[in-house]
């Protein structure tokens, strides 16, 4: 049996709108460069935006901003997702 013809199926399961997001420290840290060039702590951000429990929109990329803490990141991939 296939399901060429069925494509993806999402079946509404509430009535709201729901956005879920988050920062992860990337991977390209260099610490013994680090001091000299700024641009290898960058945090990755990701978000995700539902409605009736179906995703409408989602993104990851690299943050733009410079975050100085965990908490800072987790607030810009806040604002990216709004």
């Amino acid at each position: 049996m296939t399901t060429r013809s069925e494509g993806i199926i999402f079946e509404p399961t509430n009535s709201s709108l729901e956005l879920w997001c988050d920062a992860d420290f990337s991977e390209n840290l260099k610490a013994e460069i680090a001091h000299l060039d700024r641009t290898t702590e960058q945090f990755r951000t990701g978000y995700l935006i539902k409605n009736y429990g179906c995703p409408l929109t989602w993104d990851i990329k690299m943050q733009t901003e410079m975050a100085l803490s965990t908490t800072e990141a987790e607030f810009i991939a806040l604002s990216e997702g709004l």
